[in-house]
């Protein structure tokens, strides 16, 4: 789909066996990059090379590493947790790379390995998913709760331009029970909504599969015109359900531009360039962009400017990274696994779908 994303995907396939492969410093590294006798290659451990959204993760980690003067390798667990904790013990054990970023696949099975890696002094840190009872250098994560926050509070925006104020019926297709992020995203849209007792919440599970939204979707309008109710809004916490959102809206003869009648506004969350293309043609009116190639790409920034020289990453203050992306500055805080990142996201609209630094945007 996107040329960029498409070589990454190449490279991941190829690190599989996860020999090691020397390289020359990178030309132009804006950073002096490996010291002697260290290891010039990051290593990224990512779920899945099939999901664009990883294969944008793995991007910004390669990305960062050749900018600092490294190699960056990406080996991929194929939605394997006994994959990825046998890979990253070969990394630790036998590659004994500069650095490690790991997207846990199982955020609790990770912590024997990460161990070994702090036992072995190889820098590592963990992104979009937390590491349970494990200590990492940093985890960079994104901040699910300020991201439905945002939808909540665009939602309400909405509706008053609509109504002259915040009224009307809004429909929340949370997501999966066991995802923590689709939890923390429903639980900041509801949350914002519940500030207004005008505004008619109807919470449903609804996602992330795409024909589970279809499904909820269609169940939901059917009571509504049942009722001659109007649906005003609906709101899911990631695109893949926004596309069985669209089908059920076409299907009900509801799929209208922003202000056509019988318009009903949709909120989606993540930055798939599907749905930013919607966005822009005014068919989605926000998107609520997570900065997929800065959790990565900060996250090794990092690793090189404190532990790869010594130092512990700090618990407070601020980093400015060197690498364009969607966050410029990033706060420290202190997280369940020592130093923490949480990264902002962005609310989306027609006038700025097309911001080059979103991951869905890759290639144009």
């Amino acid at each position: 789909m996107r040329k960029k994303l498409a070589v990454v995907v190449a490279v991941a396939v190829a690190a599989l066996p996860l020999a090691a492969c020397g390289s020359a410093e990178t030309p132009g590294a804006t950073n002096s990059g490996a010291a002697a006798g260290q290891s010039k290659e990051i290593w990224y451990s990512t779920k899945n090379s099939t999901e664009l959204v990883h294969v944008a993760m793995a991007e910004g980690v390669t990305n960062a590493a050749k900018l600092l003067g490294f190699d960056g390798k990406v080996v991929v667990a194929e939605a394997d947790a006994a994959k990825q904790n046998d890979q990253l013990n070969n990394l630790v054990q036998n590659i004994k790379p500069a650095a490690i970023v790991a997207n846990p696949y199982d955020s609790d099975s990770i912590s024997d390995v990460m161990a070994k890696a702090n036992e072995a002094k190889i820098p590592i840190a963990v992104i979009d998913n937390k590491a349970n009872n494990a200590k990492a250098d940093v985890a960079v994560l994104f901040d699910s709760i300020k991201s439905g926050q945002m939808a909540g509070e665009k939602a309400v925006e909405l509706l008053t331009k609509k109504y002259g104020e915040p009224k009307g019926a809004v429909v929340n297709l949370y997501g999966e029970v066991v995802s923590q992020v689709f939890k923390e995203r429903s639980q900041g849209f509801e949350a914002e909504i519940k500030k207004h007792p005008n505004i008619e919440l109807i919470s449903v599970l609804g996602a992330p599969q795409a024909d589970k939204a279809t499904s909820a979707l269609n169940n939901v309008l059917a009571d509504a015109k049942a009722s001659n109710k109007t649906i005003d809004l609906v709101n899911t916490p990631t695109d893949t359900a926004t596309l069985g959102v669209i089908e059920s809206l076409k299907t009900n003869d509801l799929w209208h531009k922003a202000g056509s009648d019988g318009h009903v506004m949709i909120i989606s969350h993540d930055g798939l360039g599907d749905i930013l293309k919607l966005v822009k043609e005014g068919y989605v009116d926000i998107e609520i962009a997570i900065d997929v190639y800065g959790v990565g790409g900060i996250a090794t920034e990092i690793l090189q400017a404190y532990p790869m020289q010594g130092k512990p990453v700090p618990t407070s203050g601020t980093f400015t990274p060197k690498g364009q992306y969607l966050n410029k500055e990033v706060t420290f805080t202190s997280g369940d696994t020592g130093a923490t990142v949480m990264l902002d996201p962005i609310a989306v609209d027609a006038s700025s779908a097309d911001n080059p630094l979103i991951w869905g945007n890759a290639g144009k």
